[in-house]
């Protein structure tokens, strides 16, 4: 795990905000407990949490105090040192009072504040889906790639030499009869525009159809047909699509098995 890149994914602060499902956040109090650089990151975010509901907090004017002392009576009896009771009338003016301005705007500071927050907190989700979402596609291609790694080291290489007018050109042929067949465009231009290369393998004396290579793709080595008992490959230029039958003059390289 990189510790970096989950304290920046949003997940602490999700979890000071309780926004957490329950499972991920068992998840972050394991990695709190075991990692300093994390259980940091969240203390550091709690007192952010903590600062922020109090710094939009507007101080009231000295002389409130002062009005709020004095609709208060405290008093004791001078012949029984008893407590005097708060006036009814001016105790019950007292709590249904409008709620202070001060009051009102330190809340829309605070409220504006985790507005903020949760701006932030959706933008991190959405970097993290993303993040997400690009190491899967890796995964992805890290596991092909082993695959196919596999699959070439357990194949017989075949080389394809130019023919004809097109000397000087190879290509590659990866067979295995349990597999695909890999194709690999050692030194070959691009096909001419609405052309492709089309690869043919020889069996019993007649040609099979492969399968088109596809020079958008970003692979170099591509996988193509299965094929059992081949005696030799060969690539035509056809028709984009392909033919299915290969036009023998427009054939650029060719290997025996």
């Amino acid at each position: 795990m990189d510790i970096k890149t989950y304290i920046s994914s949003g997940v602490i602060e999700a979890y000071v905000m309780g926004t957490l499902t329950q499972e991920e956040s068992a998840i972050l109090e394991c990695v709190v407990k075991n990692n300093t650089e994390v259980q940091n990151a969240l203390f550091e975010m709690q007192e952010t949490f903590e600062k922020l509901a109090t710094a939009g907090a507007i101080k009231p004017p000295p002389h409130v105090k002062e009005e709020i002392l004095k609709k208060i009576e405290f008093g004791t009896s001078k012949e029984k040192g008893e407590i005097i009771a708060i006036n009814a009338e001016r105790q019950d003016k007292k709590t249904s009072g409008s709620i202070p301005v001060w009051m009102k705007a330190a809340s829309v500071a605070a409220l504006l504040g985790l507005g903020y927050l949760g701006f932030q907190l959706n933008h991190k989700n959405s970097e993290l889906q993303t993040f997400a979402k690009n190491n899967t596609e890796l995964s992805s291609k890290v596991t092909n790639l082993e695959e196919m790694n596999k699959m070439l080291q357990n194949s017989k290489k075949i080389e394809l030499k130019g023919v004809g007018k097109y000397p000087g050109m190879l290509a590659e042929v990866y067979w295995n009869p349990r597999e695909k067949v890999y194709l690999d465009l050692k030194n070959m231009p691009a096909a001419p525009t609405g052309k492709q290369y089309q690869l043919w393998a020889i069996v019993d004396g007649k040609p099979v159809d492969m399968g088109l290579y596809d020079h958008v793709k970003s692979e170099k080595i591509q996988p193509m047909k299965t094929v059992e008992k081949p005696q030799a490959f060969a690539i035509t230029i056809e028709k984009e699509g392909g033919n299915a039958t290969p036009t023998m003059e427009e054939m650029v390289v060719m290997g025996e098995v």
